[in-house]
């Protein structure tokens, strides 16, 4: 008997070392994904990927989409649904800490229309934040900029801009 729990205890010794050398493989893969998130029955977040990767199982867990994504963010106010649009082809989602690292042909445009264009887009969900030090351009209802870096507020109330290239529009005053 005590060989026979030798035995099973080897065995669960191994597997969970077979376990430890395939940290670095996916705890899960999915294909084709569809994610709609609701809450008190209204949908908030839509996230679609050719591919998903699920690294939960990594020291620093993430999801990875290596061949794209494109994420609809709902917004409900009064009896609107505003929309927001985000699309990148290739992203990583840190649960622990909320950031998103979007990649490659980076493009998000929100409800009223602003735009913003880059290699590469770092987004802190919990502080709101977006940040990157590549080069990118955004287009706003009354301004335009582009430049090396950036780093604001999800609402471009608060913008700092490196190697900045803005322009401004008014309308003309009527006499």
């Amino acid at each position: 008997m005590a060989v026979i729990c030798v035995l099973s205890c080897d065995d669960n010794l191994k597997a969970i070392q077979k376990m430890q050398i395939a940290s670095n493989e996916p705890m899960g893969e999915v294909k084709e994904m569809l994610l709609k998130h609701t809450d008190s029955g209204l949908i908030k977040v839509k996230m679609a990927g050719e591919t998903m990767l699920d690294f939960s199982n990594d020291i620093y867990p993430y999801t990875e989409f290596p061949d794209g994504i494109h994420v609809v963010v709902y917004e409900h106010k009064n009896d609107s649904i505003l929309e927001t649009n985000i699309t990148a082809d290739y992203a990583i989602m840190y649960s622990e800490s909320d950031l998103v690292d979007l990649k490659g042909n980076v493009t998000i445009v929100n409800y009223d229309g602003n735009t913003f264009q880059g290699e590469q887009l770092y987004w802190d969900q919990t502080a709101k934040w977006i940040f990157t030090d590549q080069s990118f351009s955004t287009q706003l209802k009354n301004a335009s900029t582009s430049g090396t870096m950036l780093d604001a507020d999800e609402e471009y109330n608060k913008i700092t801009v490196r190697d900045n290239n803005d322009q401004f529009y008014r309308t003309p005053l009527k006499k």
